[in-house]
């Protein structure tokens, strides 16, 4: 089989909703929306979409199967860092002078979130993957 869509969206969406429950709980209902600013620790998630997108995967190749966990990873960090370009503006007032640095910021968290979250994904991923063939020999 080939790109396996269905376990990229079952090992991304869990973490997902989860991030953005407690960031929006916490910032909403909390009135705390700094709790965004840990999104290294949600960056971690990326462990678990990693391992859940190789098992829940029916693609035979381990390249298929690392792609998938990184696309996984990838769109997880990418969507955390969204996430917090969305919730910044409601730390506190941002000053003009500060406005474009923490538009940079943004654009930094989001891309890293990406890329971080992608390579947690397939390293942990291509540890499952390694297991799973073990089990097929």
């Amino acid at each position: 089989m080939g790109f396996d869509f269905g376990a990229v969206l079952k090992s991304l969406l869990p973490p997902l909703i989860a991030w953005t429950t407690v960031v929006l709980f916490v910032t909403f209902v909390g009135h705390q929306p700094g709790v965004v600013c840990v999104t290294p620790v949600a960056w971690g998630m990326a462990c678990w979409t990693g391992m859940k997108c190789v098992r829940a995967s029916r693609s035979a190749a381990k390249s298929s199967l690392l792609v998938e966990a990184a696309i996984a990873g990838g769109l997880l960090g990418l969507l955390q860092g969204v996430l917090f370009a969305i919730i910044a503006p409601y730390m506190g007032e941002v000053r003009p002078d500060e406005q474009q640095k923490s538009l940079i910021l943004s654009v930094v968290i989001i891309a890293a979130g990406a890329l971080i979250s992608a390579g947690l994904s397939v390293a942990v991923g291509a540890a499952q993957a390694n297991r799973r063939a073990s089990h097929r020999t």
